[in-house]
């Protein structure tokens, strides 16, 4: 099999089973660490990938050129991929990676996401090169925005998703997914884009309760009568992720806006708007409060009585 092709590239197939083996394509091939092309080697390494595992791989379906699913990362898969970018290395993109469990990965601000085994934790890496103002906040609502597609092709759930401001995913008020967008720029142009994603599949993860905290969820547990697998997320996720990508290269950030707020579930909601460190602080201050009136293209809140919209902050509902 020619390494230079598209790959999906792993040390833990049976978590893929299921996951791009339509189409006659053919099975896993050994993939021996040694055989790698230097710049994969340091993409598996990159992301939470051992040296010494059983590496195996097979076609990866369309756009997508290389894919790689690490058994357990010590690391968080979105810091070692930015680490890797900052040496100039950037592996083929479209390309994309997950973790069935590891440490240290998290959400905005460093906050702690558990990866369970069970749960989707991916990390997307697209190269735009365009510039910011061609991109606007595109790239903040694409991966959100994809979470919310791909739950969409599974009508059993049979509830909508939400988007929370600004990043979260709820399901019955239940917080399903988060993501995080980080890029990395020349000068104007946003030349890659590192797009973090968590998805409770199949088990709820367990936090400290708090008015800051949204209560967690799991598409398991909100919908236990219909089977949703990792691999099924996965394929869903991909093609939603590649989708939005290109909506937005071709259309730019005004379509995504759109059905940013067409998905939301806090326009006509009272809220309140606290500082980033509310619920690990004890001086964090209200920011603003009152009814949202509409999300702006820059994904600041228009607030009933506010003069300023609001465009930092974690937002509680006060109704």
């Amino acid at each position: 099999m020619d390494s230079s092709g598209s790959l999906i590239i792993t040390d833990c197939p049976e978590s893929l089973r299921g996951f791009a083996e339509t189409g006659g394509q053919a099975g896993w091939e050994a993939a021996p660490f040694a055989q790698l092309g230097d710049s994969t080697r340091r993409a598996w390494q990159a992301v939470g990938g051992l040296g010494q595992a059983e590496i195996v791989r097979r076609p990866a379906p369309a756009p997508w050129r290389q894919i790689m699913a690490v058994g357990h990362s010590p690391i968080s898969q979105v810091d070692g991929l930015r680490e890797l970018l900052q040496t100039g290395a950037v592996p083929p993109t479209p390309f994309a990676c997950l973790a069935v469990t590891g440490d240290n990965f998290h959400g905005n601000r460093g906050r702690p996401w558990r990866a369970l085994e069970g749960n989707l934790h991916l990390t997307a890496l697209f190269s735009p090169n365009r510039s910011a103002r061609e991109l606007g906040l595109g790239l903040s609502m694409l991966p959100t925005l994809a979470v919310v597609d791909a739950l969409g092709q599974f009508d059993a759930l049979g509830q909508a998703p939400r988007i929370k401001w600004v990043n979260d995913v709820l399901l019955g008020g239940r917080k399903v997914s988060g993501v995080i967008t980080s890029t990395v720029a020349k000068g104007e142009c946003i030349e890659h884009a590192v797009l973090g994603i968590g998805v409770n599949v199949a088990t709820t993860p367990e936090f400290p309760s708090g008015k800051f905290v949204q209560p967690p969820g799991s598409l398991r547990e909100l919908a236990p009568d219909i089977l949703i697998t990792l691999p099924a997320m996965l394929a869903v996720l991909l093609e939603s992720l590649a989708r939005r990508h290109a909506q937005l290269l071709e259309h730019g950030p005004g379509a995504l806006h759109a059905d940013y707020v067409r998905h939301n579930c806090v326009i006509g909601r009272e809220v309140e708007v606290w500082d980033e460190t509310a619920g690990e602080c004890d001086d964090a201050k209200l920011i603003a409060g009152g009814r949202v009136k509409d999300i702006l293209p820059d994904l600041s809140l228009r607030l009933d009585g506010v003069a300023e919209p609001v465009s930092r902050g974690r937002l509680i509902f006060a109704d």
